[in-house]
């Protein structure tokens, strides 16, 4: 059925192509009534038609039909565009997704219907004249038919005008002719051009449906151990990725597998904590009152973390972190906590932290190599490679360009480690990645305020048969990821009072790009132009809460790098100066407490006016920053995994080949 409606759709163009040459050709008496035109015809979507396997056929087809065509000069390339794209205001278009595979939809005036609508209106009238008129042939061979006894023999002089006259009620009952139109140039070219484009833009749909439906994602199956991974990567902006694509093949590969949306937290600060609480609690920082750098563990007793709501809910769960920056990993360990964390420090001599990213990425390709495909795995794997280097030298640098590519190298080698483990297993991982905030093109600041550059994030999931492959989301959110990654355990979220909601349930607002390249790319760039300042009130109020929140954190921050080189010294046991290092921790501790005190209850207040409901002074005191365990060094060309099966524990360590210290 689905390629008898094909064929006869082509054949109507087919027709349409002929008629519509030789309306254009012939010098005019015909004519067709416009005013109806555009309500006269519509050509049927055809997008449930069964899968079959000769839909290249189609493409086949276009491709020869193109080998016909004549040469075309620059300007005819133009016209034929132009006919393609008439009531298409912006190039770059999409639609909205529906369930199942849904026709882009056909709307009146389309280009590839004008032909079709000519046809209809004037088609009707030829059938009617000829109904209205009957042959004289046949009239003449009635007349014969009749016995001569019931009729006298008609007169010789009666028969010219007799004719005659069915020749004037013939020619009376034709449309009166067009005047003469002004001198203009031939229609001829230009009418068949739009014609084959006609043409060619149906065979073009159908190709593209067709393949669709012979390779369908495959169907989502849930065999009661869910792998899902969330891929978590500081302050990278989508628009560089799509603007640098030899860069980021793996990045847009991803892309291409899954539903992305181009996201914003446009009204929400910019700062890395808030926004990692947002994503790993489903609460947004105004809610949790995490408003700075400064790891709050007393944060994650109310709003429990997706690893504490997992473990919580199903210990059978196999939780892992792999981050680069020990708030992650501090937060991975609040409350119940993950089974596994690795804090990885940063590697001694790299400036730049690519290889420390690096050593993320290895890390989580063991990781996913160890997972054990008869338990339900979860794996939050962290990168903060190009934010880093976004704060050294820019968000618009060659330093920034190349974290970005180092990235996505990781990623092309973790997507590598999932293929392999989904071949050996016949199981599937659910990819999710996402990150916090965007960065500020020029050396500064960074992030931290309301600027398109700095408010743009992403999320991007890839699951067969569960999330669409090659589409745009307008509605996904940062904040939407813990809710996700419960119902993919098919859990439930153990507060109530959540911002976020599982991407599951925002399939409505899936858009499908033309085609699943360039028109995926053109189609998020687009997006993201459209995002902007927030209101003046909004963004003052912001830059403001910014501000206050950034002085404590900068006062922990120094306090606790001046106690920890004290601390190295002390460790150093150096005769009387290791003695009087020691001593000296203690007013550094005492003066820079108070000094958070002050700053820190001013942040609040300011936080508090500025819509942080989540915002107390209370405790007083600075919390401890993180500390995590030394991993011991390994050598091995093994994978090795120092993980318990009948315990918790605070740290394991995955290695493959040289010497890992983390």
């Amino acid at each position: 059925m689905g390629y008898a409606n094909h064929i006869g759709r082509v054949g109507a163009l087919a027709v349409t192509l002929g008629v519509g040459w030789a309306v254009a050709s012939a010098p005019g008496v015909a004519f067709a009534d416009t005013t109806e035109s555009s309500s006269t015809s519509q050509s049927p979507a055809g997008g449930t038609s069964a899968p079959s396997p000769d839909a290249s056929s189609a493409k086949d087809t276009d491709d020869a039909g193109d080998e016909q065509e004549p040469t075309k000069e620059p300007g005819d390339t133009d016209a034929t565009d132009g006919v393609e794209n008439e009531d298409d205001s912006n190039p770059r278009s999409y639609r909205p997704n529906s369930a199942g595979e849904q026709d882009i939809a056909e709307e009146p005036g389309e280009p590839e219907e004008a032909p079709t609508d000519i046809v209809d209106a004037a088609v009707p009238e030829v059938e009617e004249l000829e109904k209205a008129e009957p042959d004289p042939a046949e009239s003449a061979t009635a007349q014969a038919a009749t016995p001569a006894a019931t009729a006298p023999p008609p007169e010789p002089t009666a028969s010219e005008p007799a004719l005659a006259t069915l020749l004037t009620d013939l020619t009376d009952g034709l449309p009166a002719p067009q005047p003469d139109p002004a001198p203009v140039a031939p229609l001829p070219g230009a009418t068949l051009l739009a014609s084959l484009a006609a043409v060619r833009d149906e065979l073009e749909r159908n190709a593209v449906r067709r393949t669709a439906a012979v390779m369908p994602a495959a169907a989502y199956i849930d065999d009661g151990t869910p792998n899902v991974l969330v891929i978590g990567v500081d302050g990278t902006n989508l628009s560089r990725v799509l603007a640098n694509p030899d860069l980021t093949t793996n990045f847009f590969t991803l892309m291409q597998g899954g539903t992305t949306a181009a996201s914003t937290i446009v009204g929400h600060t910019t700062i890395s904590n808030p926004s990692w609480s947002s994503i790993l609690t489903g609460a947004w920082g105004e809610k949790t009152g995490v408003i700075n750098n400064v790891f709050t563990p007393w944060t994650y007793d109310k709003w429990p973390t997706v690893f504490t709501q997992l473990e919580g809910q199903d210990s059978s769960i196999r939780t892992t972190s792999i981050a680069n920056w020990d708030v992650i990993s501090a937060i991975a360990a609040s409350g119940i906590g993950a089974d596994s964390f690795l804090n990885v420090a940063q590697v001694a001599g790299d400036t730049n932290w690519l290889l420390t990213d690096d050593r993320v990425g290895d890390l989580t390709e063991d990781a996913i190599a160890a997972a054990d495909a008869d338990t339900a795995n979860f794996m939050f794997s962290y990168f903060v490679g190009v934010d880093e280097n976004g704060h050294m030298y820019g968000g618009d640098s060659p330093e920034y360009l190349a974290a970005l590519a180092n990235f996505d190298r990781n990623l092309g080698e973790i997507m590598d480690a999932v293929a392999l483990w989904e071949a050996a297993t016949g199981e599937k991982w659910t990819i999710i990645m996402v990150t916090d905030h965007g960065h500020q093109p020029q050396l500064g600041f960074g992030h931290g305020f309301q600027s398109p550059d700095e408010t743009t994030t992403f999320v991007v999931a890839r699951s067969p048969g569960l999330f669409g492959e090659g589409l745009v989301n307008t509605k996904y959110s940062i904040v939407d990821v813990t809710p996700t990654v419960l119902s993919l355990f098919d859990l439930q979220p153990t507060v109530d009072d959540l911002d976020g909601v599982s991407l599951t349930e925002l399939g409505d607002a899936d858009l499908t790009p033309v085609n699943n390249d360039e028109a995926l790319r053109e189609t998020l760039l687009d997006i993201i132009a459209k995002y902007g300042y927030p209101d003046i009130g909004t963004n003052l109020a912001l830059g403001a809460r910014t501000i206050f929140a950034s002085i404590p954190y900068f006062v922990d921050m120094i306090t606790t790098g001046l106690t920890t080189s004290l601390q190295s010294i002390v460790d150093q046991d150096i005769f009387l100066i290791s003695a009087v290092a020691a001593l000296a921790i203690i007013p550094v501790r005492i003066i820079g407490g108070l000094t958070y005190v002050g700053t820190n209850i001013v942040a609040q207040i300011v936080a508090r006016l500025t819509g942080v409901t989540g915002a107390s002074i209370f405790p007083l005191w600075p919390p401890a920053p993180p500390s995590f365990p030394d991993a011991p060094d390994i050598s091995t060309p093994d994978l090795v995994a120092l993980m318990c099966s009948d315990g918790r524990i605070t740290g394991a360590v995955f290695a493959c080949g040289d010497s890992v210290a983390v």
